[in-house]
């Protein structure tokens, strides 16, 4: 039997690192995405990153090319995103560069690279699955509006189960992980910022504990593996029982 190959995006750091790291663990030949350099870990799992800017109409193309070129692919995972805290707000009164970037990354970029991913999935056909990174956000308001950031998250989800509506004759499974509050290098400076607010966080959250990048990876795979091959259009919360309260 072949290895097993996949392409993960947003793999230079938080979230798409440690499910890069997990997938390499489990045996799958993989290819990250990222505008970053690698990190000295993803180079020692014998991880090969590739730099692109995926708001860049023709990049999803080119990096499949490189990271496929004639063969099959088994997993896409989605996992690259940008949120601006502080900038992003109400759309109402929101800046507009905030919502173009956040919706070229977070939306266009993933839209992009799913498409052009189609052809070296269908070449493994079933068997083959995409996990997009999506957030409790996508599913439910947010107290304080980073509406871009919301919005495209909930268009992330809906992108996912019509692709899985889609596809599932051909046996290809599209699901999304959509975290809670996760400990990750975009919002960690949040919290060493204000220590109090990391604190409010953790009693917020039933499991009493931020969510770790880990956490997002161990979902994935899983999502990914045979042991889910019965599940497509899920979104599978991973939120510590943060989103099942009424506060």
């Amino acid at each position: 039997m072949s290895q097993p190959t996949a392409v993960v995006t947003g793999s230079g750091g938080g979230i798409g690192l440690a499910i890069a790291l997990r997938l390499a663990n489990d045996g799958y030949r993989v290819w990250g995405v990222d505008l970053k350099a690698a990190p000295d870990e993803l180079r020692d799992a014998g991880v090969t990153q590739l730099s692109a800017d995926l708001s860049d109409p023709n990049a999803p193309a080119d990096v499949l090319a490189q990271a496929c070129g004639d063969g099959a692919l088994t997993a896409l995972v989605n996992a690259a995103g940008v949120g601006f805290f502080g900038r992003d707000v109400s759309l109402l009164d929101g800046d507009e560069e905030v919502w173009r970037t956040t919706m070229g990354v977070n939306l266009e970029g993933l839209r992009r690279m799913t498409v052009a991913a189609m052809p070296y999935l269908r070449r493994t056909g079933r068997g083959a699955a995409m996990v997009h990174i999506g957030s409790i956000a996508g599913l439910r308001s947010m107290d304080s509006p980073m509406d871009a950031y919301q919005i495209s998250k909930a268009a992330v989800i809906s992108l996912s189960r019509t692709l899985a509506i889609q596809l599932g004759p051909e046996g290809i499974r599209s699901n999304t992980v959509c975290p809670g509050a996760i400990l990750t290098p975009m919002v960690s400076p949040l919290y060493d910022e204000a220590p109090d607010r990391r604190t409010r966080m953790e009693q917020k959250t039933p499991l009493r504990r931020l969510g770790m990048p880990e956490d997002i990876a161990n979902a994935a795979a899983w999502l990914l593996s045979e042991q889910a091959s019965f599940v497509t259009g899920a979104d599978l919360v991973v939120d510590g029982g943060w989103s099942v309260q009424i506060v």
